[in-house]
């Protein structure tokens, strides 16, 4: 199975329920893997609905250059958007396995990791989750999850370093693994929140004694590049470490 080495990601909010518009077919050369996803629990409507007020376009992609003219063909609905945030993310830690580059086998997302190099600003982290469809598939299982996902999600107001967190189900609910998408301060400040004490462990501890889901994943991405605003507040890029990735990287160009 191909890897991707670089992430996209479109946040896309609007004032009134609607459903998002089409993505292009296939993200063009070099693209992986590109779907729209809806915030449909911040909505309080249906996962198949697929109606909500805040929409994710996630792009997996084979090196920069191409996560670049992912976003420069950019989608006639985003211009009907009250705020868009776009961001093309570096992957510095990934563990676990999604089904976004194959359905039917689904693993590790990303080419080995870069040198260790802990990242000096903002990070954003995405988080999934999978469960093998099928007939046997224990309902109770995904509502457990579903349930928790909600518990840490209220129990991340006020967390020091956290700019900005949703989650979002793809069309088909969970034909395409469920994630989350949360901006942080610092990788100090994501690390506090995630091997802390409190909800968010003992989610993690859940998980790991009665297996609620088959299959999660997290990354963590550096932010080598980004225009717009979320929520008012641009995320900063530090220029030395986009430079810096710049000239070791040939396809940006």
């Amino acid at each position: 199975m191909a890897k991707a080495a670089i992430a996209s990601v479109q946040l896309v909010r609007f004032d009134s329920l609607r459903k998002a518009g089409p993505v292009p077919h296939g993200g063009g050369a070099g693209t992986l893997f590109c779907n729209v996803a809806a915030d449909t629990r911040a909505a309080g409507t249906e996962p198949a609905s697929q109606q909500a007020f805040t929409f994710l376009i996630l792009g997996l992609h084979e090196n920069a250059g191409s996560a670049q003219r992912f976003l420069a063909d950019r989608v006639a609905w985003l211009d009907e958007a009250q705020e868009v945030w776009s961001g093309i993310l570096e992957p510095f830690r990934h563990h676990g396995a999604a089904n976004y580059l194959d359905r039917a086998t689904p693993g590790h997302l990303f080419e080995s990791m870069m040198p260790p190099d802990p990242a000096d600003g903002p990070v954003v982290a995405l988080t999934t989750s999978g469960w093998n469809a099928g007939e046997g598939l224990d309902m109770n299982r995904v509502r457990e999850f579903g349930a928790g996902v909600l518990a840490v999600r209220a129990s991340m107001t006020g967390v020091p370093g956290l700019r900005s967190q949703q989650s979002f189900f793809f069309p088909g609910v969970l034909e395409c693994d469920p994630i989350t998408v949360t901006f942080w301060r610092d990788e100090a400040s994501i690390r506090a929140f995630a091997y802390g004490q409190g909800s968010h462990r003992r989610q993690l501890d859940r998980h790991r004694t009665e297996g609620l889901a088959d299959r999660t994943s997290f990354t963590r991405f550096r932010v080598l590049s980004s225009a717009g605003t979320w929520h008012g507040e641009s995320i900063p890029v530090a220029l030395v470490r986009r430079m810096r990735t710049a000239a070791r990287r040939e396809d940006l160009c």
